[in-house]
């Protein structure tokens, strides 16, 4: 014990100097004995009110934020001491014990020196605990004095020392004072405690055990293999894509959050009761996402959404004035279905942005996807993860060209025919027919007919003036043109996301891994792109170390558990 006592002066005067400096690294001391219990003691300095050497002139205060450092914590037990040659009212350690644990349900106070006391009443109340409030105890001792430390006197003789003391001056309570109850007392309180505080220590060491697991998960085991390394990382990062475009494989998306202030601010703009800079920050979450979820909500907004906002009715302007305008200097005595023909293809190619626009939404949707399951599936490795995402994305960029390529053809063969046989026009046109038709006379007859019959059967009538005729004439293509158009829309609507489904989805889960394995499986570039970095290597040994400790953790608690069930058991 000399050595070791040697060493802890030699290792505090080397951290905090020779002159009673003091420092919040502590020193580590593990004492392995048959004839000392289990006990884990913080030993910390004394509170003190003068700097003495080179001590700050703060040192007070510095000395009291390291002892309540520790103090403080719910889960700690509170060895209050005190020298018994000074008055107990003025003991620091007990004021300090008594302002973080107010009830004294984890203090005990230590009252050292006991030899110095004067044998009295007033002693007697204080060992007796009738003067300290504290739930724990109070217990006296005698330590080695300045002499017998310099005569190295055994701790067995102090021990006898110290039990002659209390059964010569304190009979009565001599049973409850001694550094021998005192051990025994601390090992009590010690499992006590523990039993009190096991389900919540479990408990947090589940949680610490699990989280930890998930970082072991997610950073993966050390390399060994760099060639299967690489194929085993392209294929979890492929597999993990496909599943997450099958709802099946999440990860996280920061989402923003509108303030809640800002929608108060534009109703009052609204109202007009005050001016509003519409530039508001808003607040960005994790959401956790699937590339599936994502892509579906690309669907309804550009597509579904999006096209569903176009006004069939755009630019059908002055269609009398259109009509009149095909019929040259000879009046006709019907519209053409020419007229039909070139105005419905102008309103066809309002769908050309928005059509695009989608592909181009899905395109920019799967290219985030990508980044965000490249980080979370292959992020240890930094260069392998630029390349992946780089690779993917130029996959993704010829599947968008591709993509919109067909899109292109098929928005020119929807202009390039105009199906006025559709059964779904035919349906419409029979009953805008039955508005026009004359009041007498046999229903409108039009089952397959051509476009041109419809306008020459409600043309016809011989009474009717021209004005009203034209009036007829552009009411009844104004409902057969936005007709068209909605059955157009309808089709479009659906064939986009069959389009993404097909250059995108079914591309990546059939093409996408082995175009990575062409393009990176080399031996020169596995070399260079299998090379995890130290933030992850570090990362990994952390959580290692880490999950043993817990292991060592659960299984005392588990002990202790096991312990408590006998106690109560035999009781």
């Amino acid at each position: 014990m000399v050595e070791v006592q040697k060493e802890i002066i030699d290792d505090t005067n080397k951290t905090c100097g020779v002159n009673k400096g003091i420092s919040d690294d502590p020193i580590h001391l593990k004492l392995h004995s048959t004839k000392i219990p289990s006990l884990t003691l913080v030993d910390l300095p004394g509170l003190t009110k003068i700097p003495v050497g080179d001590q700050p002139n703060d040192i007070d205060s510095q000395i009291e934020r390291l002892v309540r450092s520790y103090v403080e914590k719910e889960n700690s037990i509170i060895l209050a001491v005190s020298a018994g040659n000074v008055d107990i009212a003025n003991s620091d350690s007990l004021k300090l014990a008594r302002e973080v644990d107010p009830t004294g349900s984890r203090t005990i106070a230590v009252i050292t020196k006991c030899d110095l006391m004067e044998n009295n009443d007033e002693s007697a109340a204080v060992l007796s605990g009738v003067s300290v409030d504290v739930k724990l105890g109070l217990i006296g001792v005698i330590n080695r004095n300045n002499k017998q430390l310099e005569e190295n006197t055994p701790i067995e003789k102090i021990l006898s020392i110290e039990e002659d003391y209390f059964l010569r001056n304190f009979p009565g309570i001599a049973d409850r004072m001694g550094t021998e109850y005192l051990t025994s007392q601390l090992c009590d309180i010690l499992i006590r405690h523990l039993k009190k505080c096991l389900p919540m220590l479990t408990d947090k060491i589940s949680q610490q055990q699990a989280r930890h697991r998930e970082i072991l998960k997610e950073v993966g085991e050390e390399p060994t293999d760099p060639n299967h390394g690489m194929i085993m990382l392209l294929s979890n990062f492929t597999d993990n894509l496909c599943k997450s475009m099958d709802g099946t494989y999440t990860y996280s998306k920061m989402k923003p959050i509108p303030n809640p202030k800002v929608n108060t601010l534009k109703k009052a703009v609204r109202k007009g009761e005050q001016e509003a800079d519409q530039d508001v920050d808003v607040q960005m979450v994790p959401k956790t996402t699937t590339a599936g979820a994502e892509l579906f909500n690309v669907f309804e907004k550009e597509c579904t959404h999006n096209l569903s906002q176009i006004p069939p009715d755009k630019n059908l302007k002055n269609l009398k004035e259109v009509i009149k305008s095909t019929s040259g200097v000879q009046p006709a005595l019907f519209i053409p279905d020419t007229v039909f023909n070139t105005l419905i293809k102008s309103q066809l190619d309002l769908f050309d942005y928005p059509s695009e626009h989608a592909v181009t939404k899905s395109h920019q949707c799967i290219s985030e996807a990508v980044e965000m399951i490249a980080e979370r599936t292959i992020g240890r490795y930094p260069k392998l993860q630029r390349e992946v995402v780089n690779i993917s994305k130029d996959f993704l960029s010829k599947q968008s060209r591709d993509a919109k390529e067909f899109l292109a053809e098929y928005l020119e063969v929807e202009k390039s025919y105009i199906n006025t046989n559709h059964p779904d026009f035919i349906e419409r046109y029979k009953v805008a027919a039955a508005l026009f038709a004359e009041p007498e006379g046999d229903e409108p007859a039009i089952k397959e007919s051509a476009l041109d019959k419809l306008f020459t059967k409600y043309t016809r009538g011989e009474d009717a003036s021209s004005e009203d005729r034209a009036n007829k004439e552009a009411e009844l293509m104004e409902k057969l043109l936005i007709h068209y158009f909605c059955i157009v829309r309808a089709q479009i609507v659906d064939m986009i996301p069959k389009i993404v489904m097909k250059y995108f989805v079914r591309k990546l889960s059939t093409q996408l891994n082995s175009t990575l394995i062409k393009e990176l499986y080399t031996e020169e570039k596995i070399i260079e792109l299998v090379q995890e970095s130290d933030r992850v290597s570090k990362k990994r040994k952390a959580s290692s170390h880490m999950m043993k400790v817990l292991l060592e953790a659960e299984k005392l608690a588990s002990g202790i558990a096991v312990g408590n069930k006998r106690i109560k058991t035999s009781s």
